[in-house]
């Protein structure tokens, strides 16, 4: 069986150690991307926004010259792999990862999809580079997994070079939007399904700060499905139908989530434009859960005072 076609562990699996293992196969699996894989971005919000603000990154290197690109929470390489197939030999793209597991995988799975990439096991606190060696940082899902959030965002700044790209996909506690979400919270029902390794969640304000005190300028931020209930019920239906409680949003959520089942992956795929058409529109201000953040790293000595 080609290995391509199989399964994967999946997003967030809990593995015998106890441990999250995050596994999913590269959206882009050509050769090089095409103009169809590009098109398949745009149902992917998160990637489409950051490799968006990372291409600016490669368009204004000087002919020639590599763009060096460090993946921090690589995973099994699926980023890694994307953004080799995006750009080709005009990026040198570096994986890192503490759970070794995934780091092995990563390094079969870069040689089956045809590309080359280096991949590090680290330990978390210090990366295993050189000051100011990457031009950008890529790094998604990983903050919120973090516990001590300043050190590593440090570390991310000390690696970067002056100008380098942050392009940052980070978790968060729920904002001021996210009203039924709120509303389930004060009530007791946690309904993050990763809530038991979620150790370092900020709201906007604290992450907006936390940022700037590493000394990243940050270009934009948007925050991600505000409407989480209709686009993802299925995200929230283990949790919320386990409840006595709740009986009209559990009527609701069971509803959604069917017909989502029955739709996929028709809904799926209108569901996910829809949450890049509302982060470019309302995501800017929207205080939901999970921010994309663009930041540009500037000499510390000159960082911007936080807002």
């Amino acid at each position: 069986m080609n290995e391509k076609n199989s399964t994967t562990k999946g997003w967030g699996v809990i593995e015998g150690t106890h441990t999250e293992f995050w596994d999913a196969r590269p959206v882009i699996t050509g050769e090089m991307a095409t103009w169809k894989d590009l098109f398949k971005l745009f149902f992917f919000p998160k990637k489409f926004l950051l490799y968006r603000f990372i291409t600016k990154a490669v368009k204004h290197k000087s002919t020639g010259a590599h763009v060096r690109i460090l993946d921090v929470g690589c995973g099994t390489g699926a980023s890694v792999i994307e953004m080799k197939k995006l750009w080709g030999k005009r990026v040198e793209v570096v994986g890192v990862d503490v759970i070794a597991m995934q780091i092995d995988v990563a390094r079969k799975r870069v040689k089956e999809y045809g590309v080359w990439a280096e991949f590090q096991h680290y330990d978390g606190k210090r990366l295993p580079f050189e000051d100011e060696s990457f031009d950008v940082v890529y790094t998604s899902d990983v903050l919120g997994h973090v516990r001590d959030v300043p050190a590593w965002l440090d570390e991310l700044y000390r690696v970067l070079r002056p100008g380098g790209r942050l392009a940052m996909f980070s978790e968060s506690k729920l904002g001021k939007h996210a009203w039924i979400r709120n509303c389930l919270l004060k009530r007791g029902l946690n309904i993050d399904p990763h809530a038991e390794f979620h150790i370092s969640l900020y709201s906007k304000h604290e992450l907006r700060a936390l940022l700037y005190e590493a000394g990243f300028d940050i270009k934009r931020m948007y925050s991600t499905f505000w409407a989480k209930f209709f686009a993802h019920p299925d995200e929230l239906y283990d949790a919320l139908q386990h409840q006595k409680n709740f009986p009209i949003l559990k009527f609701f959520n069971k509803i959604f989530f069917w017909i989502k089942q029955k739709t996929h992956p028709f809904s799926t795929a209108f569901w996910e434009l829809y949450g890049l058409v509302e982060m470019l529109t309302v995501g800017r201000w929207v205080e939901s859960q999970g921010y994309i953040v663009l930041g540009i790293k500037y000499p510390k000595a000159h960082k911007i005072k936080s807002p």
